[in-house]
């Protein structure tokens, strides 16, 4: 028996946001299609990787990445923008590596921008950067030179 599809409408960036995140962790990759708006200028970066635009790319990447088993990934220090109908997120997502046996909470620092589609919220963008030193805080004011 196949699971029953429901029609996945978010009502908020935040809702959308999350499904990403939870799909992630499940390895859910129709779940984490659900959440892009299916278009030719959606965009996504992953840590250290080329941009890929264009739905498709995006949605073969993320299946490649999902097929090694769930991401284990947490959100801190959720910063929004938010208009009528466009929305930008910056997270530090807390992402457990494991190499050669041994398992690192590495942080990684992403920006989420989403649409307002007559069919819900949309993820449009999602680029991810490795935080420095693999540890991300929240700095309020800059020292030194910002570029």
């Amino acid at each position: 028996m196949s699971k029953p599809i429901k029609p996945l409408l978010f009502a908020s960036p935040e809702e959308c946001e999350q499904a990403f995140y939870d799909a992630l962790e499940s390895a859910d990759v129709d779940a984490i299609s659900e959440t892009w708006l299916d278009d030719d200028d959606v965009c996504c970066v992953h840590p250290g990787g080329a941009r890929l635009v264009g739905y498709p790319a995006v949605r073969s990447s993320l299946a490649s990445l999902l097929s090694n088993g769930p991401v284990q990934i947490r959100t801190l220090s959720r910063k929004c923008f938010e208009s009528s109908t466009v929305a930008v997120t910056n997270v530090i997502e807390e992402v457990v590596v494991v190499q050669s046996g041994s398992r690192q909470l590495v942080h990684v620092i992403a920006t989420n921008a989403f649409a307002k589609t007559p069919s819900g919220w949309k993820m449009v963008l999602h680029h991810a950067a490795p935080a420095p030193q693999g540890r991300a805080a929240d700095v309020e004011t800059p020292h030194g030179p910002v570029h």
